[in-house]
């Protein structure tokens, strides 16, 4: 064992040490280990999944829902934002951008045009929440804009193209802004996100011509100052017909705007200064497009002609089977003059008064239904163009002066003709009847039109004072007067 003074010496000996050693202690590099979460079992938890979809450019970063559902969103509204960048971009550069996504499949610098505000897109399922909402929040830096999405009942893709290009536009009017300068909130009309959605489909050839027919033809219900003003509230509550008229308006509007002398550069300025600008939108409208200054009506008149336009027919759209059929009553009638040298026209039915013409006259009365037939052949229901062919061929023989079973002929294709009608009606009753049970969801319209029907019931009548409804007035006195008796 050792003594006593041995065993002080070396505690003080071990003293000295220790205090040389904590003056210069060495310079070491802090670690942080990630802490591990140890569940029972000895399993150890992976490490939690990412929670967040980034579309391809970046600018949407979608949260909550399902992963698939995260992805579909995001991809979507990429699409949307594509959509909207090829519709504003000048067509001298169009087909470079189209060359240029065709040699790259993702090439973020070229093909997609750059944002500077990021949107933050959040999937919830709660049914007390409104369809859409839109945010916007700023650093210090930049802005960045948000959306919360209701998808209760799956995916709504219009619901998602009009909340994307309502952001889009926000993030054009917050680029060039400063953070915290924004006394206004920004406000974007459902005009420009109608007009818009109708200008893309037309250019992707998908829009519904029949839609700016009945406006045309019927009136739009809506004027100019009206289509500008209609707030976003106003708008959820229009019924199915006048949102469709509004739609096409609107759609005619912004081609109108587009089709002006470097339209679509300013179009974008335009857009830029849209969800910002809180004064009357002729105003800006004339800032952004010159040549609406020229007059007064200068951007009424551009409109009116755009929707006339718009509701030609093309040569390759084909008829359904009624108006087919209505074209070619319309087609098969025969030009003549009566005794007094008056214009007359003769149904295919009267083909024998035709026929007793001088060949001169009958080849003349044949002729615009010879061209009208062939006008129709480019567009008539599939099924009918046999048809069409051998009309052709019996007004050949009418005008050769070839009579011999021109009746039967007749006779023949007038049945075939009801054939194929009643079994159109056929189809069209089976479609109805299995769209019917096999839908999952309504569509509003017999609600349109109940509420239409309550309002119209509601609102008083303007009084009439002409003699007719004085007549009718005393007409129902009396006969209430007597059914009481």
């Amino acid at each position: 064992m050792l003594s006593r003074a041995v065993r002080l010496v070396l505690i003080s000996s071990a003293a000295a040490l220790g205090l040389s050693a904590q003056e210069t202690p060495p310079q070491a590099v802090p670690v942080e280990e990630p802490a591990v979460e140890v569940v029972p079992g000895g399993n150890v938890a992976p490490p939690p999944a990412e929670t967040k979809a980034f579309s391809r450019s970046g600018m949407f970063r979608v949260s909550g829902g399902e992963q698939a559902q995260r992805s579909s969103v995001a991809l979507l509204l990429e699409q949307s934002k594509d959509d909207f960048e090829t519709l504003l971009r000048d067509r001298d550069v169009d087909a470079e951008k189209q060359a240029a996504k065709k040699a790259a499949f993702f090439d973020p610098g070229g093909a997609a045009e750059a944002f500077k505000v990021p949107v933050n897109v959040e999937i919830t399922a709660h049914p007390d929440r409104p369809p859409v909402e839109y945010s916007v929040e700023y650093t210090e830096e930049s802005f960045v804009l948000g959306i919360r999405l209701r998808m209760d009942r799956g995916i709504d893709h219009e619901l998602l193209d009009r909340a994307a290009l309502t952001v889009l536009l926000y993030e054009r009017s917050l680029r060039n802004a400063k953070p915290g300068e924004m006394k206004d909130p920004l406000v974007i009309r459902p005009w420009l996100v109608e007009g818009l959605t109708e200008a893309a489909k037309w250019r992707e050839g998908t829009a519904d011509r029949r839609i700016y027919e009945g406006v045309f033809r019927r009136g739009g219900g809506f004027t100019m100052d009206e289509l500008f003003e209609l707030p976003e509230r106003n708008f959820e509550r229009l019924d199915g017909a006048s949102r469709l008229a509004f739609r096409a308006l609107s759609g005619a509007l912004v081609m109108a705007l587009l089709e002006q002398p470097q339209g679509r550069g300013a179009f974008r300025a335009f857009a830029g200064e849209a969800a910002r600008f809180s004064g009357e939108m002729p105003v800006l409208l004339r800032k952004h497009f010159p040549d609406l200054n020229l007059s007064e009506r200068s951007l009424a008149k551009w409109w009116a002609l755009t929707l006339a336009k718009l509701i030609q027919p093309q040569l390759s759209e084909v008829l359904p089977i009624r108006e087919t059929e209505q074209a070619l009553e319309e087609v098969l009638q025969f030009h003549s003059r009566d005794g007094d040298g008056n214009a007359v026209k003769r149904g295919i039915g009267e083909w024998q008064t035709v026929a007793d013409l001088e060949p001169g006259e009958r080849q003349e009365a044949v002729r615009p239904a010879e061209d009208g037939l062939v006008r129709l052949s480019y567009r008539c229901f599939p099924s009918y163009r046999p048809l069409v062919k051998d009309y052709q061929q019996i007004l050949r023989d009418l005008a050769g002066g070839g009579l011999d079973d021109i009746a039967e002929q007749l006779a023949e294709l007038a049945q075939q003709r009801e054939t194929m009608v009643a079994r159109a009606v056929m189809a069209r009753d089976y479609m109805d009847y299995f769209e019917i049970s096999r839908a999952r969801s309504l569509s509003g319209e017999f609600g349109d039109y109940l509420k239409l029907k309550k309002e119209l019931e509601q609102r008083p009548r303007p009084p009439r004072r002409d003699r007719i409804t004085d007549y009718l007035d005393t007409m129902q006195k009396a006969y209430e007067s007597r059914r009481k008796r």
